[in-house]
């Protein structure tokens, strides 16, 4: 019984995906969130102790259809939503519309799904009476009833103002006996919720999954011998045999796995919550509790005020280190080998394989730290400008290999100015260059960039950072000073912030778009961000992804403006 990956599907470079680990336990708090803590309604501990594989929440009715409503609103198709309000309350007469529905899959040996569907009834004579354009259901007595559905029957059990559905009677005596107390916490801030205990998937199924993936593995490698050199093959089985590692620590290390998706009319957003939480004393579980005290030293000049703004961290064990170290090695020697058979010139062939090994030792080294953090910031106002940070293990490493490349370029007589060394700001090194656009270049790309692209470098001991645009030093600086002041700030294994509305007048600053108008006019009411959070559980990680109200209404504008003008973009 076992997963991993698709755990790791959430958190970011080792943890971008892994920091998808959403907790099954009531209303578990994320460590290290830094704004609030991030709180997401799963199951009480007794949930895992039962042998379903598939739990499923549907919120209650007087809730769900409201919130179908509002999205239909929003996205501009609201004169439709009466008709499926109406359709599902033509069907759901005698349900008991303020509990929520469930659903419980458990799989045999074979594989083969039994589910059943637990329905909240107020009235089951009403709501088996709704049904009778379907058939008529036969009463088999002590509560159990058949229906035919074609060549199919249907078998309900009625117990405890629950009515159990499925299509196999035996699947009705694993029916939990109160299957609210479990559904009702995940439904409680979500319409759609599901959970997968991993754990209780049967060995025989995993042991065929796991082979199968082996026998695919081989296979492939056969297929590619052929076509590639004794140096790519060896780098081709050496990756694949790791990423086969993982993928089996991954199916033995994870516990459960959530998805959410909720509608919330009042804050006017949508939220898609996804993680999940590895088992307790694996390695994963160990990395991930490892993760909880990250602090960030890069991320201190992020703001919410940015067009665009990002951030992720994670933390490295020693023998990630080293199996990624390896894997590069393997991979390297494949490259060089394609650039000795693409550069006929010995001597330039030798020079890129030696810078080409410089950048790749920095990137190396610096996962060997323990840590790997990276920051990005996008601004347009007052013009466009965009920062980046990233931990290094040495920054003087990339200033010494700046150096030799400008010394490169301009003994290439390439149309570059380099200034190394132009200054010190917050004890970095700074370092402009510039680089003149063609004289053909397009005049919207002058209009975002200028007549040069200005490019400002900071190298510190331990990051390097890059900022482009036309104020480019000023806003390095700005960043420089932001991260010095601010060195605690909480590490979260991914953190994004999107503004619609600054992006769509910065490119009607450019261009005016009858698409872009479109948006913009529909965007009146502000709520236009793109929100996407991952934090560290206890044995695990969660992700959430934040779309407000006014992304939807933006791209709903941006549709009928398209359709008006018969174009886009």
């Amino acid at each position: 019984m076992r997963f991993r990956r698709l755990a790791v599907a959430g958190l970011s470079a080792a943890s971008f995906l892994g920091s998808g680990a959403l907790v099954c336990t009531p209303m578990h708090r994320a460590y290290g969130q830094d704004t609030k803590t991030l709180e997401i309604p799963g199951f009480e501990a007794a949930s895992s102790e039962g042998t379903d594989v598939v739990t499923l929440a549907i919120a209650p009715l007087d809730r769900l259809l409201p919130d179908i409503t509002h999205v239909m609103r929003i996205s501009g198709a609201g004169a439709q939503s009466g008709l499926i309000t109406g359709a599902v309350n033509g069907y759901t007469s005698g349900l008991d519309r303020s509990r929520p529905i469930g659903g419980f899959v458990k799989l045999s040996s074979a594989g083969l799904p039994n589910g059943v569907l637990a329905l909240p009834i107020s009235d089951l004579d009403e709501f088996l009476g709704g049904l009778e354009l379907f058939g008529e259901a036969e009463d088999l007595g002590d509560g159990l009833y058949s229906m035919n559905l074609g060549p199919n029957t249907l078998f309900a059990q009625f117990k405890n103002d629950w009515l159990f559905v499925s299509t196999a009677e035996e699947a009705l005596e694993g029916a939990p006996e109160n299957p609210g107390v479990r559904i009702e916490k995940m439904a409680a801030k979500n319409d759609l919720m599901f959970e997968v205990n991993v754990q209780n998937i049967p060995d025989e199924l995993v042991d065929l999954l796991t082979s199968q993936m082996r026998t695919g593995f081989e296979q492939a490698m056969e297929a590619q011998s052929g076509d590639l050199s004794d140096a790519e093959i060896e780098a081709n089985r050496v990756q694949g045999e790791q990423a086969m590692k993982s993928l089996e620590e991954a199916i033995t290390g994870t516990d459960r796995f959530v998805f959410g998706l909720g509608v919330h009319p009042k804050e006017k957003n949508i939220t898609i919550d996804f993680g999940a939480q590895m088992v307790d004393g694996s390695k994963l579980a160990k990395q991930l509790n490892s993760m909880k005290s990250m602090v960030s030293k890069l991320s201190g000049y992020i703001t919410d005020s940015s067009a665009i703004s990002a951030k992720t961290m994670s933390l490295i064990a020693p023998e990630d280190a080293a199996q990624m170290k390896t894997s590069v090695d393997q991979a390297k020697k494949a490259l060089y080998s394609q650039i000795e058979d693409q550069i006929n010139n010995p001597a330039v062939s030798a020079k890129v394989k030696e810078y080409l090994d410089r950048l790749v030792t920095i990137l190396t080294d610096s996962s060997s730290e323990g840590s790997v953090e990276a920051a990005v910031s996008v601004t347009t106002d007052p013009s466009l400008n965009a920062i980046a940070v990233f931990s290094l293990a040495d920054g003087a490493k990339v200033e010494a290999l700046a150096q030799d490349l400008a010394n490169e370029a301009t003994n290439a007589g390439a149309p570059v100015t380099v200034k190394l060394m132009s200054g010190k700001h917050q004890g970095a090194n700074l370092h402009n260059i510039s680089v003149p656009l063609p004289y053909n270049a397009d005049d919207k790309l002058r209009k975002v960039l200028g007549d040069d692209v200005k490019i400002a470098i900071a190298t510190a001991p331990k990051s390097v950072y890059l900022s482009v645009g036309k104020n480019a030093e000023s806003s390095l600086k700005t960043a420089l000073d932001a991260n010095v002041s601010n060195k605690t700030a909480p590490g979260v294994p991914t953190r994004i912030r999107v503004s619609m509305s600054q992006i769509l007048n910065f490119v009607q600053t450019i261009e005016s778009n009858p698409v872009v108008d479109g948006m913009l006019s529909s965007l009146n009411g502000g709520d236009d961000m793109i929100l996407f959070d991952s934090q560290i559980i206890d044995r695990g990680g969660v992700n959430r992804i934040t779309i407000q109200d006014g992304v939807i209404k933006a791209a709903a504008g941006g549709a009928r403006a398209a359709m008006a003008n018969q174009g886009g973009f």
